[in-house]
Formats: structure tokens, C-alpha cells, sequence
């Protein structure tokens, strides 16, 4: 694993709750180490803008520096990032400041930072979690360092309800009903409202004929989804399932990601139990740019979707499991 610090910024909106979003995001690239506090800072190129929220975090990965840093980009434009004027506001900023003791010069990346010494709101929070840069932060000019002040730790959030984001099934069906919830716990009663939320979501998902069901707040996001089974044959379901059981047994053949990148499930979405007949892609892989299909190589049955569509993958990750039975 590589040990990689990550430089975090937004002006655009709500930009506390989008630098922490961005926090929880990169958790999924490897595993992070260190965070440190939010600072606001005075916008750093001379444009008219707002004040940034900065933070730095410590992430152990194995992501090449290249692939990290498409990967961030991917993330960047999850949580809203559009093109824009050079050093000029922005939803949010993911920046490579160190990766290891590598040095990187090409003409889309360079580590580590060029500018990394410069800026008052990237050594203050990153002497922060790393002692080993408190003589490069002793070394800015005083006005540098004081313009960055730490944000107040904010207190827990309270518990209003939320509107659900509600996503039709346009197939109808049935099926079991699985969770991923990601969340900030601050104490036991916070933990018992959130798993008071996930049980009254459940119930309205398999009460209904929804695909999925969603609720998102500021630091906290749960979302329900049913695995899909064709409503007209809920019937059939147990004696079709007992007979082919019988007739063929089941042979699994798992279908990984080939690099890294963005994955994303192809339109028309396969389902699981879907039927193929050949050969057939089912979803790509966002690399560099570059849309990199994934097919599922010949016929089977979709058996189980194992990569979430707008997630980042790693090299090898199980994406499809496919019953060539």
C-alpha cells in the first residue's frame, strides 16, 4: 500500500458538508489513515470568490498515482464539479499533494504538488496529522498562516425527517430486499434513529412495487434496493427453481474488472436472474477517458451483481457472477 496525501477544497455551496462527503468518498479507494480538522482560507490565485473549506487527509491505497488521480476526478464530478475558470470557485477540489516518496512530472500530473510549500490552507491542516511539515509550515510568511483559522467542531446532527428519493420499478416483481447504509454515528441514540429509519424503509420497499428507495442528508445517505425478479413469474418461481436445480447444477464463473476506473452498468441495466443468450455487455469501465466494456463473455444467468454502477473498482475486483449451468 502507498501512502498518499490528498488535498481537499470547496466555495460552492454547502462546502463543509461537501469536503466531508468527499472524506467519506475516498474511503472507498483504500483506507484512510488521517483527516484533519476544516479550515476556511482566503481563495489563493486573485480571482473575486468565496472563502474555501480545506482539509487534508493520509490514505493508504494501492492505486497507481495515475489511476488515484482518475479516479479522483471521477469523484470530483460525482459531487458536482464542473469546468471552470482556472483558480476559480469550485463544488470541489481533489488533489494529489504526495504519494510516497514518488516524483511524478507529466503534463496532466505532478508530485509531488508543485505548489505544495506555497499554501497556507494545505500545510496548516496537513503539519496537522504530520509532524514532518511543521518546519515547512514555521518557514511560510506569517500572513499565509493566519489566514487559515480551523472550523468550530460541529455538534451532532439532529434527527427531522427527511423526504425519500423514491425510484420506480418499471418492471414490478419482488425479491430480497438488501441495504447499504453510510452514515456519521455520533452516539447510541443517533445509531437507534438510523436503524429505526432502515427498518420503516425496508417495510415500504417490500410493501410496494419500488425498485429502490433513497434518503440523503447532509452527511448521511441510506439506500434500500430489492434484487429484481420478473412479477409474472413470482408464481412459478418455486417449481421452476426446483426443477432447474435438479436438471443442471449450478457452475459459476466470475467476471473481474481488468483496471481500474468508474464502474457503470450498461442501459437497458441487467438484473439478477436475468437469462443471456450469448455474449453481451453488461457494463463498462471508465478509465482515463476511455469507456472499457464488460461483457459477460457467452450465455448464462446473471446470478449476482457484485460492483455498485458510479463506484470506483480496483484491478481484479469480482464485478458480475454468472451461472454458466
Amino acid at each position: 500500500m502507498a501512502l498518499a496525501y490528498l488535498g481537499i477544497g470547496s466555495n460552492l455551496g454547502d462546502s463543509a458538508a461537501r469536503v466531508r462527503d468527499a472524506i467519506l468518498a475516498l474511503a472507498s479507494l483504500g483506507s484512510v489513515r488521517a483527516q484533519s480538522s476544516l479550515y476556511r482560507s482566503a481563495p489563493w490565485g486573485g480571482i473575486d470568490q468565496p472563502a474555501f473549506i480545506n482539509a487534508v487527509v493520509r490514505l493508504d491505497t494501492d492505486l497507481t498515482p495515475l489511476a488515484l488521480l482518475d479516479v479522483l476526478k471521477a469523484i470530483e464530478r460525482r459531487l458536482g464539479r464542473t469546468p471552470g475558470e482556472r483558480w476559480g470557485p469550485r463544488a470541489i477540489d481533489l488533489d494529489i499533494l504526495t504519494y510516497d516518496d514518488e516524483s511524478v512530472e507529466l503534463t496532466t500530473l505532478r508530485i509531488p504538488h508543485p505548489h505544495l510549500y506555497e499554501r497556507g490552507f494545505v500545510l496548516v491542516p496537513l503539519a496537522e496529522i504530520d509532524d514532518r511539515y511543521r518546519p515547512a509550515l514555521d518557514a511560510l510568511p506569517a500572513s499565509e498562516r493566519d489566514g487559515v483559522t480551523r472550523l468550530p467542531v460541529a455538534p451532532p446532527a439532529s434527527e427531522p425527517s427527511a423526504p425519500a428519493a423514491w425510484c420506480p420499478n418499471p418492471r414490478g416483481g419482488a425479491g430480497e430486499v438488501r441495504s447499504e447504509t453510510k452514515a456519521v454515528m455520533s452516539d447510541e441514540q443517533h445509531l437507534s434513529g438510523l436503524a429505526e429509519r432502515v427498518r420503516v424503509l425496508a417495510q415500504a420497499l417490500v410493501a410496494s412495487d419500488l425498485l429502490s428507495v433513497r434518503v440523503e442528508r447532509k452527511h448521511e445517505a441510506i439506500e434500500l434496493a430489492r434484487n429484481y425478479v420478473p412479477a409474472g413469474r413470482l408464481a412459478e418461481l418455486p417449481s421452476e427453481f426446483e426443477s432447474a436445480t435438479a436438471a443442471a447444477p449450478v457452475k459459476l464463473d466470475t467476471v473481474r474488472a481488468d483496471l481500474v476506473g468508474i464502474f457503470h452498468l450498461c442501459r437497458p441495466q441487467p438484473f439478477e436472474g436475468e437469462r443471456l443468450e450469448g455474449d453481451r455487455e453488461l457494463a463498462y469501465i471508465e478509465a482515463l477517458g476511455i469507456r472499457n466494456p464488460v461483457r459477460s463473455r457467452g450465455a448464462g444467468r446473471v446470478a449476482a451483481i457484485r460492483a455498485t454502477d458510479g463506484d470506483p473498482v480496483e484491478y481484479g475486483q469480482p464485478l458480475f457472477e454468472l451461472d454458466r449451468g
